[in-house]
């Protein structure tokens, strides 16, 4: 072979180790073994083999890939534990049901998307319930944010359009005994999941969840509504975008401004996209995070467009707040010139 072949070869083994990687990463997180090791506990395999009713020959084999992978290492026989390097990627796990698991079903037929030959939203749609489940894993990297932004507005109730498992509110009220918040998801699973957060952390009276459209503000109950001054908006907003198109997202962002009226505040967490493909190559993971969106009915914007439709619905931005997530951001705004 000449080098330029062996190159070759070498690149491409080298997206099929990745895929491989991850896939088997994917299984562990599935099967909840990620999460227990990232919380120190040994995964042993006879153990894991009892629990699903198989032989242990079927669990160490995808152990034992990992750690020729650098991911577990081998403490006695049968037993595995994180390496320094799995350690190190325990806060991102979530990442592994967002960016793959949840998008699984797209990209297996991703051909056909481009093709016609299928529909997103009719014939192909992402997990939610892995979206979910990531989101609420990485949800650790938002808390601090999001909570300092909140506890400086001095918000009494706060309306969280696209709640998902309600961690997030339940925080929020954690901040005071007289702080109220209600949930919005059009996810019946997600509900459910976000009432069991709400019984978990004994927030009954002050936290509501409502199943409904977060697009559609005039369409939630009075009680929902009423009192409300401050929105947080997290990962939602670039749906409304593909879907109801800019005019539609302005017009959800007028609606928030006036809800909260003046002295109320919006908070939105959004993925800024970019334009620029000499940009975007420096940016880890970005390509391949526009890429999933572009064919699941989402559209990214930069954060100037961002900015530009908070002004257009009659908001002021008041501040960014870094967040610790892919291409990320929190964005502060207030109803005119509010400060």
């Amino acid at each position: 072979m000449t080098s330029l072949t062996i190159a070759g070869q070498e690149d491409i083994f080298r997206l099929a180790r990745g895929y491989y990687t991850a896939k088997a990463l994917l299984a562990l997180w599935r099967m909840g073994l990620l999460e227990q090791a990232a919380n120190g506990k040994e995964l042993d395999v006879k153990a894991i083999a009892a629990e699903h009713g198989v032989e242990p020959e079927r669990v160490r084999p995808l152990l034992d890939y990992l750690i020729v992978r650098g991911y577990l290492e081998r403490v006695v026989p049968d037993v595995y534990r994180l390496t320094a390097r799995g350690v190190d990627a325990s806060p991102y796990f979530g990442y592994l049901s967002t960016m793959i698991g949840a998008y699984e079903p797209v990209f297996s037929r991703i051909e056909d998307l481009v093709t016609g030959k299928l529909v997103y939203g009719k014939d192909v749609v992402r997990s939610h319930e892995e979206m979910t489940r990531g989101l609420s894993a990485l949800e650790d990297r938002l808390l601090g944010t999001v909570t300092d932004v909140v506890r400086e507005a001095g918000a009494r109730k706060v309306l969280d359009l696209g709640c998902g498992s309600a961690r997030m509110l339940a925080r929020l009220c954690a901040l005071s005994g007289q702080m109220q918040g209600v949930g919005v998801d059009r996810d019946p699973n997600s509900c459910a999941v976000a009432r069991e957060t709400v019984q978990r952390e004994g927030l009954e009276g002050r936290l509501t969840i409502v199943q409904g459209d977060a697009g559609d503000l005039a369409a939630l109950p009075h009680t929902a509504r009423v009192g409300v001054d401050l929105v947080t908006v997290m990962f939602l907003l670039h749906e409304i975008l593909r879907q109801r198109g800019r005019d539609g997202t302005v017009e959800l962002l007028r609606g928030i401004a006036s809800l909260v009226g003046e002295g109320g505040r919006l908070v939105i967490v959004e993925v800024s996209g970019t334009s620029d493909h000499r940009y975007r190559e420096d940016l880890l993971f970005v390509p391949e995070y526009e890429l999933l969106h572009e064919y699941t009915n989402q559209r990214l914007a930069p954060r100037s467009e961002w900015e530009a439709m908070v002004s257009e619905a009659g908001m002021k931005v008041l501040q960014f707040a870094p967040v610790d997530m892919c291409q990320a951001f929190c964005m502060v705004a207030a109803v005119g010139g509010c400060a």
